[in-house]
């Protein structure tokens, strides 16, 4: 199996993308540490694991906030050992017009997507420099769909995140740690979508298609592909999965 002998941290794993990607890592071989702010979520997230005969862990934290990322990243490596791939999936909606948006509101989705990305980033890689290398994969969007009326804030740290992966991929290529941005291709069939694109009924993709990208850019070796945005849907139906 690809991710034979690796460890995955992936934030947001409790439900949607995030629970998908878990899935597919666990399958793919790898230990996978989940965490989120829900319990109860990713008590799921590991049940579903444990059952197909894969090992998980769950751990509660708020991406956040700096104090809590640092016990997280402790907590994974002291559960599963070090961390080979990190996936930040963490995520929250808005969609609001711009005159309609409160500080309050777009320091959540700025803070739960791009600022979180940051610190979960910054808690892992010195431990990915140490082993020689690691992958990192940041979830993005597909920013030609949502550059609509109403996602301000999220388009504006989509955007954000996809900058971040781009230089981040440079600065950390000359220690072997490769960062990609990883989108479904579309609108997902999650919670997130249901809630702030309600009018979306028909052409939902499944989570699961996120899957087999997911898997490929984690088992990516030192210094191979980095710093690109790779749609998951499209790299499905031109079928790379294998």
């Amino acid at each position: 199996m690809k991710l034979n002998g690796k460890t995955a941290l992936i934030t947001g794993g409790g439900r949607g993308l995030g629970r998908a990607i878990a899935l597919a890592y666990a399958q793919a071989g790898a230990q996978v540490a989940v965490a989120a702010r829900s319990a109860d979520e990713l008590a799921e997230t590991v049940w579903l694991i444990e059952e197909q005969g894969g090992r998980a862990v769950a751990l509660n934290a708020d991406v956040r906030e700096a104090s809590q990322v640092t016990t997280l990243v402790a907590a994974a490596q002291e559960a599963l050992g070090p961390i080979h791939v990190l996936v930040n999936s963490a995520g929250v909606g808005l969609r609001r017009p711009i005159q309609e948006t409160s500080e309050a509101e777009w320091d959540t989705v700025l803070d739960t997507l791009l600022k979180a990305t940051f610190l979960t980033c910054r808690a892992v890689v010195p431990q990915m420099i140490e082993q020689g290398g690691g992958n990192i994969i940041n979830l993005s969007a597909p920013l030609e769909r949502i550059a609509v009326p109403g996602f301000a804030a999220y388009y504006a740290a989509k955007c954000a995140v996809d900058g971040l992966t781009r230089v981040m991929a440079k600065d950390l290529r000359r220690f072997g740690i490769n960062v990609n941005a990883l989108h479904p291709g579309g609108f997902a069939d999650t919670r997130l979508v249901r809630q702030t694109v309600p009018e979306v009924r028909s052409g939902l993709l499944a989570p699961a298609e996120i899957g087999p990208a997911a898997v490929a850019l984690a088992a990516l070796p030192p210094r191979g592909q980095t710093g690109t945005t790779v749609d998951a849907h499209q790299w499905r139906s031109e079928g790379y999965q294998n």
